[in-house]
Parts: structure tokens; C-alpha cells; sequence
């Protein structure tokens, strides 16, 4: 399964309108490939909460739903859970504002006011919200003003210029500098204050990007909300995918193949010799290539092994053999051990 057909799967994932507890815990535990961390604070002076798309939306403050059940006003924690896999990268998969300690025995789809619904029908408001740079926050319903009107001053002041490329992205470089560990390159996440108020909010990014995502109220064992819950990656399904990648291959990526395999031939021969520091030892050689051919270094590149194994999936069995192992390939996509003594 390619990252595209994980983004599909995906979709499908934050499309739906019922939350399970035990998989939203399993979200937030710490595994060999999970993780979950406190990103920021978010500022709630009237508990009137705001979720949107921190780049494209909330500083207009459209398509940024607020939610129709206020909370204490306060400041809470934002907590985000990340997933790291071999296959892709660290991506977030949830972000939650933890309103209490208390943990939830049940979600429940957070519905907006009727006002800042993103769609009405005549069946009800549509609930969730729209991404489209990539990116959520958290905000009370009047910081989410003060943000609007930071941007607007802040275009006026630099006509021409985009409020990410030329001021957002210092702070996320500086996060991503801070805790590489948790975000890509660039930056995932920031906590950031409004400069005339000082009052805090939370940005990171969704997941695999722009969607449709549902907010969910955590509810406790009293009946009481304590948090607000956005899902943004079926993380058990990274995780399944991830187990496959490694059982297809777990060494150094990178193996060697001949120009011509590169450029989409068959394979001839491979043969697994002590690996290098770039390479895992596996040489990949195509039909119709001789001695001259294979003494020019420029006839050969670096490739990844798992792309090779998707083009070739008989090798998938062959790659765990033992240095020294060879086999020949034949054009009908099958391979024979090479028994000869070196």
C-alpha cells in the first residue's frame, strides 16, 4: 500500500461521525512507533472554542466552526499524538485540548452554533471543519478576532507578502529545531501569542493535509467535558502498513541497480555481497549487459530496495538471504538460486 492509498483509506477515516474510546487511547500511548507530547497553551477567556484552519481560515474567520457548548474559561493544554514509520515519516495523528485530568468513557460529535455551522441543509449543520493549507488551531472565539485582526493590520503593513512564508515560518523552523524528533522538516506545530493581547494559541498540521476533519468533546465518567478531540490519522492503519514495510525489508533503503533496471528493465541477476555505507549489499544487474557495461560505475545508481520489491515481488523472499547469495533472474518474473562455487 502506497502513501496515496493510505491518504484514500485516510479519508475515509476522518469522514466518520462516531469516535471509539479505546481506540482514542491507543492513539495517545507510547509505542515503539507513538508518541504524544504538550505542544502549547491555548487561552479560552470566554470558553467559546474555535476550530478551523490556522492559515487559510480562522484569520478570516470563516469556515472556523465554533463549538455550540462553552467550557470554563481558562487556559489549557494542547496535547498533539504523533506516529513515527519507516515507510513515510512522523506524522500527527490527533490533537486534543485536555479541559480537565479526567479521562473520557465516551466522545461525542461537537456541533457548531447554528451561525458559524460551514454548511447548512435542511437535515442540519454540517459539523467539522475544512482544511486547506495543512494546518488546524485551537481558538477561543474572541482571540480568534484578535488573530483577524493581527493578520489584516499585518497585510496592510506588508503588502505582497504571505502571513506563512514571511512570519509564520520562523516560529515553526524554531519548533521543528526544538523537537525534530516529534515534527518534519519545517516545523509541525507552534504555541503562539497575539502579539496586542498576549493571548496564546495552538497551531500544528493535520495529519496527511487538507480534508474535512470532525471535533469530538471528550466526556467523562461524571458526565462532564474534558477535552476537545480532533482525529486526523487512522494511526492502526500506519502501524499495519509499517509491520509490512519491515517484513519486506528493514536494513539500509538504498540497494544497487543497473541504469537499465532504473529505467524500468527486468532483472538478470542478483547477488547479496557486505554492505556499504550508503547500500544494504544487494546488486542488481539487468539482461543485456556485459563486462564492458558493468566496469563503467556510471552504469549503476542507488535504489530504493521496497520500490524494487513492489516492481519485482518475487524478491521479497530472497532479500533476507545470506551474503553471498546469488540468483538469476528470468523474464517471466520468477528466480533460481546460482549454486555455483565462487
Amino acid at each position: 500500500m502506497d502513501i496515496q492509498e493510505i491518504f484514500r483509506e485516510n479519508l475515509k477515516f476522518i469522514s466518520q461521525t462516531e469516535l471509539d474510546v479505546d481506540f482514542m487511547r491507543r492513539i495517545f500511548s507510547k509505542t515503539d512507533t507513538r508518541e504524544h507530547l504538550v505542544i502549547g497553551t491555548v487561552d479560552l477567556p470566554t470558553g467559546r472554542i474555535c476550530v478551523g484552519d490556522a492559515l487559510a481560515y480562522m484569520g478570516t474567520m470563516k469556515f472556523s466552526p465554533e463549538l455550540n457548548r462553552k467550557v470554563k474559561s481558562g487556559s489549557y493544554p494542547v496535547e498533539i499524538a504523533v506516529i513515527t514509520t519507516a515507510f513515510d515519516t512522523v506524522r500527527i495523528t490527533a490533537s486534543r485540548i485536555k479541559l480537565s485530568d479526567e479521562q473520557p468513557i465516551r466522545y461525542e460529535l461537537a456541533e457548531p452554533t447554528h451561525e458559524t455551522a460551514v454548511f447548512h441543509a435542511s437535515d442540519g449543520d454540517m459539523t467539522g471543519f475544512p482544511v486547506d493549507a495543512g494546518m488546524m488551531g485551537f481558538m477561543d472565539a474572541s482571540v480568534m478576532k484578535e488573530y483577524a485582526e493581527f493578520l489584516r493590520k499585518w497585510h496592510h503593513d506588508n503588502s505582497g507578502k504571505n502571513h506563512y512564508d514571511d512570519y509564520f515560518a520562523t516560529f515553526f523552523n524554531e519548533s521543528y529545531e526544538r523537537l525534530p524528533e516529534y515534527q518534519r522538516g519545517g516545523g509541525d506545530f507552534i504555541g503562539w501569542s497575539v502579539p496586542e493581547t498576549g493571548h496564546r494559541i495552538v497551531m500544528n498540521s493535520t495529519g496527511f493535509g487538507d480534508g474535512f476533519y470532525q471535533i469530538y468533546w471528550g466526556i467523562d465518567k461524571n458526565g462532564e467535558i474534558c477535552e476537545v478531540t480532533v482525529p486526523l490519522i487512522n494511526a492502526d492503519l500506519l502501524d499495519k502498513v509499517h509491520k509490512e514495510y519491515l517484513e519486506v525489508w528493514d536494513g539500509i533503503e538504498a540497494c544497487i541497480v543497473t541504469n537499465h533496471i532504473a529505467d524500468g528493465g527486468e532483472i538478470a541477476y542478483m547477488h547479496h555481497e557486505e554492505s556499504g555505507d550508503s547500500y544494504n549489499g544487494w546488486v542488481f544487474y539487468g539482461f543485456d549487459e556485459d563486462e564492458e557495461y558493468w566496469d563503467n560505475t556510471e552504469n549503476f545508481c542507488l535504489y530504493s530496495t521496497h520500490k524494487l520489491a513492489e516492481r519485482f515481488p518475487n524478491i521479497i523472499p530472497l532479500l533476507h538471504s545470506p551474503i553471498g547469495t546469488a540468483f538469476f533472474g528470468n523474464k517471466d518474473g520468477t528466480f533460481e538460486l546460482d549454486d555455483r562455487e565462487e
